[in-house]
């Protein structure tokens, strides 16, 4: 990007390594100076599936989360007012990059797991994570002001909660607007550098109570593990500024995993669906409002799904900038 510092640059190419719904990387940074005005993205939202931008804003909090650990990197302090202006619901934060200390040890090896961390739809090792490792885990995202509920194996309500991903899976498949919406942004062709490639979508499970999502695109069959952990992420309320918090409670809780080569896969679907996110939150006894639904495990690496570039998702704004428009689309 024209005018914009090479330590900003590298910060927003960590950050634009943040998971999204779909891979809809619905979010759009304006650079002036040392200062990031990030949007959200509506052109990329799943106006069906989302049509309050739920996941749209925790996709962005994600996003976030990565530019404040990667400016660590660089000596930076990410300073940010999150939806600074009520009256613009799209602007998610302003960040203002600062003067700081070097990075501690914890905050570069945080830095480091954003291009190591990957979502992985295939079999996980068939056991539960060590205690030690999901406690670090819980208390990344309760530093971020959520709580991550863990769902084991041995837990009574598990198979309720697999059956609730089915439900909503198939109520999903029913919908032709929802079908719509997951063919357009899956088994995408090689020239996207959004959306998910066919190779990332897993096999399909051959037991329903898999705790997997099942892709409509996906091909193949394998066994998946059954003794993986599963686990909730849930914010006290459930409005917008909830929403950008469990998007960077997520994140520091991916990326904590991450360094201890733990991987993850998601099932949002049953969380679109009002009924069955209802339904989720009786069955789990929350107290609180379910955001994300996750499995938890080890397995081999795996790639990454395209990005966009940097030219593409910021625009270097103020004077003697480079204030040119972009289409987003795809």
């Amino acid at each position: 990007m024209n005018n914009v510092d090479a330590r900003v640059e590298r910060i927003l190419q960590a950050a634009s390594w943040a998971p999204s719904v779909y891979n809809t990387q619905p979010w759009q940074v304006d650079v002036t100076g040392s200062l990031l005005t990030l949007r959200a993205d509506p052109s990329r939202q799943l106006r069906h599936s989302d049509p309050q931008g739920r996941e749209m804003l925790i996709s962005c909090g994600a996003f976030l989360f990565n530019a404040r650990a990667a400016a660590r990197r660089e000596s930076l302090v990410a300073v940010a007012r999150v939806l600074p202006d009520p009256d613009d619901e799209h602007l998610v934060a302003e960040v203002s990059l600062e003067p700081g200390s070097d990075p501690s040890s914890d905050e570069l090896e945080l830095s480091v797991a954003i291009t190591r961390r990957s979502t992985s739809r295939e079999p996980f090792a068939d056991e539960p994570l060590p205690t030690d490792v999901l406690a670090a885990i819980q208390a990344a995202a309760h530093t971020e002001g959520a709580r991550l509920r863990l769902i084991q194996p041995s837990d009574p309500v598990r198979q309720e909660v697999t059956g609730l991903v089915r439900r909503a899976e198939e109520l999903a498949a029913e919908d032709p607007a929802a079908r719509a919406e997951e063919e357009a942004w899956t088994a995408i062709t090689a020239d996207r550098h959004d959306g998910i490639p066919q190779g990332l979508l897993g096999p399909v499970p051959d037991s329903d109570d898999a705790p997997v999502r099942h892709f409509l695109a996906g091909q193949g069959s394998a066994h998946f593990e059954q003794r993986s952990t599963m686990a909730v992420l849930a914010t006290p309320g459930d409005s917008p500024r909830d929403w950008v918090a469990a998007g960077q409670a997520l994140e520091h809780a991916l990326l904590t995993g991450t360094t201890y080569f733990v991987r993850a896969s998601f099932a949002t679907t049953v969380l679109e669906n009002p009924t069955t996110r209802h339904d989720l939150r009786r069955a789990l006894s929350l107290d609180s409002f379910p955001q994300m639904l996750m499995r938890l495990g080890t397995s081999a690496a795996q790639e990454h799904a395209p990005r966009r570039s940097v030219d593409d998702l910021a625009t270097a704004g103020g004077p003697g900038g480079d204030d040119r428009s972009r289409d987003t689309s795809s």
